[in-house]
């Protein structure tokens, strides 16, 4: 799988993905990247669908801020690789 990160291109690492194959993680949240703004904002402003993509939008900025906080706490983090994604 290639993805772009930057103005490079990378791909999963098979050494993570060997080092993880066998994991079986619990208890991992909930999975609020898709309805964040969603559950928050009243169904009059996603009834109209120039404000929803508006809303989408926005929505897309804010995952991308929490991610970025997450990063930050991972840097500091020293016990945990900087490719863990199950960091909360």
């Amino acid at each position: 799988m290639v993805y772009r990160k930057g103005r490079y291109l990378t791909r999963v690492s098979y050494y993570e993905i060997m080092l993880h194959q066998n994991d079986d993680l619990k208890n991992t949240g909930f999975d609020w990247r898709n309805n964040l703004v969603k559950n928050s904002v009243s169904g009059y402003l996603l009834s109209d669908p120039k404000r929803e993509s508006i809303i989408e939008k926005f929505q897309d900025l804010l995952v991308y801020i929490m991610d970025y906080a997450s990063n930050i706490k991972k840097a500091f983090n020293y016990t945990v690789s900087k490719n863990y994604k199950y960091l909360n």
